[in-house]
């Protein structure tokens, strides 16, 4: 009997555990059909709010905070000179009116700004995240995308009453183990129209978390923000740092009755393009890149209208005359009952003051320039000196020592060899510079010097150079191998991949962009040139027992490279076109998005005879194109393709072939993208299998071409798909490339898989290659099909290497 009883309450509970368990599985189905219709309706009505949201004018505070938590300590001296230091809070804010009108004109007037870090202070951008629109800020998909459902679930969190309007709680959940560029957090959407009330999300992208929290409030039948909040944190390159962005909207009122008077929009052609920046030295460029990623990109990128939208929005921003002067009562008004930082109006910069920093940069640049003092690293390291009164971020006078120390390296032509100089420029505006560059080449082995001076103009818009002197110059000028690399390849391991020539020459350059959409590069020299021959068989390790290949490559076009001494007039002539770009402005400038067209270019490059008594004579054209977009949140796809052939080659030496960019050296340096993998494939002697070596010259051709670089670049792949290995900023790649040259109707075909941020600095790359020529071994003697390789490579985005100028 007690068997019995237990054995009916046992059935009795698993029944009861069953009908409990249906019920909250067909609550919880309820529920997530609950929200996934509300989500529906919204998704809908989300192009038609986002257009109704325009003919209405506000005020808007703003306050912008940001700290470094972390430095790396061989930064920490650098940075100091530029006021910038660990934990230091560096804020500033704005107050403005500003109305917007149907055709996306956004007029600000600010009445008062102040900063605690620069004597010149500058309005605040005014940054409103369109949750509306199918993407924002980082190419993130938003909540209300008509893609929302193949990124995110979505669960109904319950509903309340605010102010006597039922809103409706969604979480939003990625799918599929996304963790950057989809949300997660809540929104809430009201009943009838399905407006946003609130957004509380978080969204990474690659090392940068943001958190993203809006407000919004009724007005006349829609409802708009009130108060934003973004918190950027993140790590970048050994730096860590937080950014956070408040703004409060107050005083909302429709403009549709002309209220205030009509912005005109200036036309088209009465803006300006910033259509070249400032030539920096690595270790500004490298920090304004992490300066940039958490501030400026953010106000950019976040905004309600980003540039990568398409939107062709205009900003007028104007200044009060009392903007920069308001006193406390006034600030202190502006901040009554709302929960801004309080602002700290002197920072306390170590052996620093506010007052003792130049005035901030104007707005195409966020950095100064430091003045460095004479001592032994002056020396031994290269470094620009200025003097003369400081102006926009700029002085007027700069000499710039090149060091010896930093350009030594070793060939089997010259062996160990030298360059130095002493770069002199004088800039009129911070755009706008003469320089004359000299540069002294010597060979301590040869006991012998070269020389070649450059003096440059350069505007924004135009470079004119004339250069001339008796130099060495490499057979594929445009990408050439890196020295410093080979200098440890030919050393190392007995493998010189530089061949050079020697050149008397002068050269006139001239390249203006018309504007970002259009662009001329041309070029005339003058050159006699000579042929060397290897002087030395210097070398440190003969790791395989070889000897050094000659300073005439292999060529499977041409059985003998070397030349005989020949002057040439050469000129080139190239054209860059971007048809499609995508423009917003704001004052007079226009501002584009590069990677929104693909660019085209048309080059011609020939040698005119009888010029000055000169004998070669050939001529050349060439059609190309490279372009980049995405194929999803964790993919893009970029390629480079280029055709061409040679009208004639009368009379031309290896050195006026057409030359393919490939990897030659113990540590491949080239872009990802534009570089061959196993043409000019090298011994890769760390890993310690491979006994081939392909001529970097086995391709080059006097005829047709066709030259084809793809890749794709995968934040979420196969190893990728570990969070852990995507925080590390490790990124996967798959690429193919193709080469064809008609001369011999050779096909040459690369696939591979790389791994991407090894360390930060390194990519590894798995390569297979097909020819149907066949690939010659180190002798030439043998030749086969197919081949495979592993390849090392600089990460290129810590050094971009022999990447063309496109």
């Amino acid at each position: 009997m007690f068997i019995k009883k237990i054995i009916a309450l046992f059935i009795f509970l698993t029944f009861n555990l069953y009908n409990n368990s249906f019920a909250f599985q067909k609550n919880n189905a309820d529920s997530n059909l609950n929200a996934n219709s509300i989500i529906q309706k919204a998704i809908e009505l989300a192009p038609l709010h986002d257009k109704a949201f325009v003919n209405y004018q506000a005020e808007v505070f703003i306050q912008n905070a940001a700290k470094w938590t972390q430095i790396p300590g061989l930064w920490k001296p650098i940075l100091k000179n530029e006021g910038i230091e660990e934990n230091l809070l560096y804020q500033s804010e704005s107050f403005a009116q500003f109305s917007v009108s149907a055709d996306n004109t956004y007029h600000f007037i600010n009445k008062a700004i102040r900063n605690n870090y620069h004597t010149e202070a500058r309005p605040d951008k005014y940054i409103n995240p369109n949750f509306y629109k199918a993407t924002l800020g980082t190419n993130a998909i938003s909540p209300l995308s008509p893609k929302a459902f193949q990124y995110y679930d979505f669960e109904y969190l319950g509903t309340e009453i605010i102010n006597q309007v039922k809103i409706h709680q969604i979480k939003v959940i990625p799918k599929n183990n996304n963790d950057e560029k989809v949300f997660s957090g809540i929104i809430s959407l009201t009943d009838v129209d399905f407006f946003l009330q609130s957004v509380e999300l978080k969204v990474k992208n690659y090392n940068i978390s943001y958190q993203i929290q809006v407000k919004y409030i009724p007005f006349n039948t829609q409802w708009v923000p009130e108060h934003f909040q973004i918190t950027a944190t993140g790590t970048l390159m050994g730096f860590e740092g937080e950014y956070t962005y408040k703004a409060k909207v107050r005083n909302y009122q429709s403009i549709i009755h002309k209220i205030i008077p009509e912005l005109i929009r200036p036309n088209e052609d009465e803006f300006k393009e910033i259509v070249n920046i400032q030539e920096r030295n690595f270790e500004v460029q490298q920090f304004k890149q992490v300066m940039s990623a958490l501030s400026t990109n953010l106000k950019n990128q976040w905004s309600d209208a980003n540039i990568a939208s398409g939107l062709r929005r205009y900003d007028k921003i104007e200044i009060a005359p009392e903007a920069d002067i308001q006193n406390d009562n006034v600030w202190y008004e502006l901040k009554l009952n709302s929960d801004f930082k309080a602002f700290t109006p002197d920072l306390p910069i170590s052996s620093y003051n506010k007052n003792s920093l130049p005035l901030q940069p104007d707005e195409f640049s966020t950095y100064r320039q430091a003045n460095q003092k004479f001592g032994v690293g002056s020396v031994l390291f290269s470094r620009s000196y200025f003097w003369g009164n400081t102006k926009r971020g700029y002085y007027p006078y700069e000499i710039y020592y090149k060091s010896p120390v930093l350009d030594f390296n070793f060939n089997t032509v010259e062996g160990f060899v030298y360059n130095t100089g002493a770069l002199f420029r004088y800039r009129r505006n911070r755009y706008d510079w003469w320089e004359i560059d000299p540069t002294w080449r010597y060979s301590v082995t040869q006991n012998r010097s070269l020389g070649m001076v450059k003096i440059r103009w350069k505007t924004q818009r135009e470079d004119f150079s004339v250069s001339g002197g008796s130099y060495i110059s490499q057979y594929n000028v445009d990408t050439p191998v890196a020295l410093d690399l080979n200098s440890l390849s030919t050393l190392l391991l007995k493998k010189n991949f530089v061949k050079i020539y020697e050149k008397d020459f002068v050269n006139l350059s001239y390249n203006d962009r018309f504007s970002n959409t259009f662009g001329i590069k041309t070029s005339l020299e003058w050159a006699r040139r000579y042929p060397l021959e290897n002087t030395t068989n210097y070398y440190w390790i003969n790791y395989a027992g070889d000897s050094y290949s000659p300073n005439f490559p292999q060529n499977k076009e041409i059985t003998n490279t070397k030349f005989q001494n020949n002057d040439a007039f050469l000129a080139s002539f190239q054209i860059n076109y971007r048809p499609t770009l995508k423009k917003q402005y704001r004052n007079s400038i226009r501002y584009v998005d590069f990677s929104s067209s693909p660019l085209i270019t048309f080059k011609y490059r020939g040698a005119i005879p009888k010029v000055f008594g000169t004998e070669m004579d050939f001529h050349t054209i060439e059609l190309g194109i490279t372009h980049n977009f995405p194929l999803g949140i964790n993919s893009n796809f970029n390629y480079i393709a280029q055709a061409g052939t040679f009208l004639s080659a009368n009379k031309m030496t290896f050195a006026d072939y057409k030359h393919f960019n490939g990897n030659n050296n113990m540590i491949s340096i080239g872009d990802a993208l534009t570089t061959h993998r196993l043409v000019g494939f090298y011994d890769n002697y760390i890993w310690g299998v491979s006994k081939k070596l392909i001529d970097p010259f086995y391709f080059s051709t006097n005829g047709s071409y066709i030259d084809i670089m793809t890749m794709v670049g995968l934040r979420k792949f196969a190893l990728t798909q570990s969070t852990r290995i995507r925080n590390k900023g490790i990124r996967e790649e798959l690429f193919a490339n193709y080469l064809y040259t008609a001369n011999r109707d050779i096909h040459n075909v690369e696939v591979g898989y790389g791994i991407d941020g090894i360390l930060r600095i390194l990519r590894v790359e798995a390569v297979f290659a097909y020819n149907n020529r066949g690939l010659p071994n180190k002798d030439f003697t043998k030749f086969q099909n197919t081949q495979f390789g592993i390849r090392i490579s600089l990460n290129s985005r810590v050094r971009g290497g022999v990447t063309p100028d496109w």
